[in-house]
């Protein structure tokens, strides 16, 4: 999915670079596949090293608080994590009704 993005992304925009950030930056393949998108769109491709390439908290954190917010609460002992969890499979409710309750920074 993220590679189909990419490709659009580029060309529909012309954009002269690809940067790959977050968790998926250390994944070695998805490297190879952007970075070859990239070359076929004449941008250049760029990846953070290693070290950065982790999930934003924040970004999961304000996750979080949108979910409560709109009444989403899990008790800790249900709660879990999952490593490949695609974004297409994830309920988010608070995008339509509970939009308007919810404090937007921008």
């Amino acid at each position: 999915m993220l590679t189909e993005v990419t490709e659009r992304a580029l060309a529909h925009t012309e954009k002269p670079e690809v940067l790959l950030t977050g968790g998926v930056a250390a994944n070695k393949r998805l490297q190879s596949m952007i970075r070859q998108i990239s070359e076929e769109h004449d941008a250049r491709f760029c990846v953070v090293p290693k070290e950065y390439a982790l999930d934003n908290g924040a970004m999961i954190a304000w996750t979080g608080v949108l979910a409560y917010k709109c009444g989403l609460t899990i008790p800790i002992e249900e709660s879990l994590v999952k490593l490949k969890w695609r974004l297409d499979e994830v309920d988010v409710p608070w995008v339509e009704g509970c939009r308007k309750e919810v404090s937007m920074p921008c």
